[in-house]
């Protein structure tokens, strides 16, 4: 039920399971009172059924207007063909008894009218109603009205007479009913409460965790988040990657965003692992490594991001029952349908002066929390130990509260700040290259080396048929490469696996790096841990004494094991791996030293001398010319085209001729 206040408008949901009544004021806050019992004057109160639980009413009663009850005990409104037969023979009750008072017109609308009557002797209460009901065959927005009622309006009026004839109090009322539509509800989202608010009824609510529900956020994930709040008007967008962590028992978070002071897109990556936090620009290269994964406290409304990452473990890994299930909402328009969970949080989150960025020493007395999940693949399998479950995130609303003067009422006297977060292309998988921190190493010149190596299968159709996982091939060769080289799991980069040839061979690359990095140590990087020059001879052990070798399952054959090894001596670094596809011509690369380099340099200006001399001796043969008579080889070569007579010898350091000499000295 819906009522507008003096400008207040409040949403009541009436519970009779439980009798308890939820009062949504603004659609901020809500109020849990009891629903009462058998109070003839109040048609929301519950009655007994035959079965000896609560029940809401029937409508003509819940409205006052009449009550029967039928032979097997249940109670049903009539149609309105029999509304001149309404009375009410129920000796637990007070007889309501319609009177027909005329026609009329209500809001230019033919209507007839009934008038009811209900004296309460115990405070001598008295509340008359006149009902006007619009006629049989008036054509309302839905259709012309037929057999049954169709209400427009109420006049009340109450008040207090004692015997004496005294009149203590009257109020009137008028109860105008609009965009009445006959019959059930359609779908359940009609009933749906405001969205974002936590209703604590108290003891014997039903909460439960957000995995009883069917809502879990996988181990792996990816997702691209835009965030808005009541602060700004301008949406902030990131991009989340998420992986919980199943490889020796680490944890990995990166967000990519864009600052709101500007600059370029950061990339931000929390290996809980390590407990390093990489800062990575990636337009220029740069990369700020610092010891930790907390996030310090920030303005939920002023940086929602850095919020997000915050409390990532209560919003994202929470496994505790304080959710409550709301039913379903569309979402997005009216294009997805939505289940929602809400929840309350005391004392959360401590506030942030916006302006200075510092923490005030003070929390939010309250944050309340409305979770939309939905449901993506409607045919999809659930997890053996669940039922169907929602595997796609819509929305998590968030609504701080803050009492100005506790001694006031919170819907009137509260300071209210929201923010939500909507998830867009939600993917299952995170890749290993996902957390790639390379470009760390490169920038800061740690070690790293670029290798490779064959793989080869036990079964030939096994690698080129749809029946393999190539993630799961990838997570199972990039967990290998860790166990034989006895490093981090992030320590191996870049991994990519090629299949160019129609053969059970497959080509793996990727790029290893270095000892962690520790920025405290005055070398950048761990000490204890091993280079990886020593990693890669490791490896190289491994893969000659044919010890790096696992198995996997094919999708369509659960029974057989597909056994994958690496060929012996088949380890290089990745200058030298040759392109083995099917239809393209083999090339050679053969690699000089640089003495080679310079002695064929050399030798190949010996050979052309060679070549040249003869070459010319060949055509003084062919010419019948005679070979020169050199006696001995000479000290200087002159150029015997050269007239001596005409042409005067050039010297550099020759001197002046004795005619150009001064013959008197300087005076």
């Amino acid at each position: 039920m819906i009522r507008n206040t003096n400008g207040f408008i409040d949403a009541e949901y009436y519970y009779y399971e439980n009798l308890k009544k939820s009062v949504y004021v603004r659609g901020e806050f809500c109020y849990v009172s009891e629903i009462g019992t058998d109070n003839p004057i109040d048609g929301t109160s519950a009655i007994r059924s035959s079965n000896g639980t609560w029940h809401i009413r029937p409508l003509n009663e819940f409205l006052l207007f009449s009550t029967i009850r039928s032979s097997n005990g249940t109670w049903h409104i009539r149609p309105l063909n029999e509304f001149l037969l309404f009375s009410s023979n129920d000796p637990r009750q007070e007889q309501i008894r319609p009177r027909y008072i005329g026609e009329g017109v209500v809001r230019g609308i033919p209507v007839d009218q009934w008038e009811t009557c209900i004296i309460n002797k115990a405070n001598l209460r008295t509340i008359k109603r006149t009902w006007s009901f619009a006629r049989k065959g008036f054509v309302t927005p839905i259709g012309p009205v037929g057999d049954f009622a169709h209400p427009v309006q109420a006049l009340i009026q109450a008040s207090a007479l004692y015997p004496n004839g005294t009149r203590i109090g009257e109020f009137d009322e008028v109860f105008d009913v609009y965009a009445y539509r006959p019959g059930i509800v359609e779908s359940a989202e009609q009933l749906a409460p405001p969205r974002g608010v936590f209703c604590n009824s108290g003891v014997g609510q039903q909460l439960v965790s957000l995995r009883d529900a069917g809502i879990s956020w996988p181990e792996r994930f990816n997702v691209r988040v835009e965030a808005s709040s009541s602060r700004n008007t301008d949406i902030q967008k990131f991009h989340l990657r998420y992986d919980r962590g199943r490889e020796r028992n680490t944890k990995r978070i990166r967000y990519d965003y864009l600052p709101r002071n500007g600059g370029d897109y950061v990339s931000v990556i929390h290996d809980y692992g390590a407990n390093l936090t990489y800062n990575i620009d990636r337009r220029v290269g740069t990369c700020i490594i610092k010891r930790g994964v907390e996030v310090l406290d920030v303005s939920p409304t002023r940086d929602p991001v850095s919020f997000f990452i915050k409390y990532e473990n209560e919003l994202i890994s929470s496994r505790e029952r304080q959710w409550e299930y709301n039913g379903i909402r569309p979402c997005r328009g009216n294009g997805i349908k939505c289940a929602t969970l809400t929840t309350e949080i005391n004392n959360f989150p401590p506030i942030v002066e916006p302006d200075t960025g510092k923490p005030t020493g003070e929390t939010w007395e309250a944050t309340n929390a409305e979770y939309a999940w939905s449901v993506r693949s409607p045919y999809s399998r659930p997890p053996p130990d669940m039922q169907k479950s929602f595997d796609y995130p819509v929305y998590l609303f968030l609504r701080f509260f803050q009492s100005r003067n506790p001694s006031n009422p919170p819907a009137l006297n509260s300071r209210t700040e929201d923010i939500e977060y909507e998830f867009y292309e939600m993917s299952y998988e995170a890749s290993a290259s996902d957390f790639d921190t390379s470009i760390c190493y490169r920038s800061r010149d740690f070690e790293y080396l670029h290798l490779g190596f064959t793989l080869k299968s036990d079964t030939a159709s096994a690698i080129d048929g749809n029946h393999l996982d190539r993630r799961f091939l990838e997570r199972e060769l990039h967990r290998n490469l860790a166990d034989k080289m006895q490093i981090k799991y992030s320590r191996v980069s870049d991994l990519t696996v090629f299949h160019e040839s129609i053969s059970n061979e497959v080509t793996v690359l990727f790029t290893l790096l270095g000892p962690t990095p520790e920025p405290e140590s005055p070398t950048g990087i761990s000490n204890a841990e091993i280079t990886a020059a020593q990693s890669r001879d490791a490896l190289k052990n491994s893969i000659n004494d044919g010890t790096f070798q696992f198995s996997m399952k094919l999708s369509n054959d659960m029974s057989t094991d597909v056994v994958f090894k690496a060929v012996s001596g088949s380890l290089k670094s990745s200058k030298q791996i040759m392109s083995t596809h099917a239809v393209g011509k083999k090339s050679y690369n053969e690699y000089y030293t640089s003495g080679a380099q310079a002695g064929a340099v050399i030798g190949g200006i010996i050979v052309g001398l060679l070549i040249g001399v003869i070459l010319a001796a060949v055509f003084r043969i062919v010419r019948n010319e005679p070979m020169p008579d050199i006696k001995a080889l000479p000290t200087s070569f002159t150029n015997r085209l050269r007239d001596k007579s005409v042409m005067p010898n050039i010297n550099f350091h020759n001197k002046k001729p004795a005619a150009e000499e001064k013959t008197a000295t300087d005076a």
